[in-house]
């Protein structure tokens, strides 16, 4: 009888400390602040205006590089700062 109780014992000690572990993962974040890729976007557009220029010339040459480049510099300065702007947070 001792060995019942001590193993009873052991079983909802040990169920208690699964369940305060499985509470306090569940109130763990994760929290991602975006990059409004802003420097992405202005180097993007005076480089893609120069390449532009050189491949197509003239002020539509200019304008097309300049969009392109703009709208390719944001996403890759996105992509690439995104990762290092996530953490973890205690939320309840």
């Amino acid at each position: 009888m001792p060995g019942m109780i001590r193993t009873t014992l052991f079983a909802l000690s040990a169920a208690a400390l699964t369940m305060s572990a499985s509470a306090e993962a569940r109130h763990r974040v994760k929290v991602c602040r975006r990059s409004s890729g802003t420097a992405g976007l202005i180097a993007g557009g005076a480089t893609g205006a120069v390449v532009g220029h050189a491949v197509l010339g003239g002020p539509v040459g200019i304008a097309a590089g300049a969009v392109g480049g703009a709208f390719g510099g944001r996403a890759i300065d996105r992509r690439i700062t995104a990762h290092k702007r996530c953490h973890y947070e205690m939320r309840g």
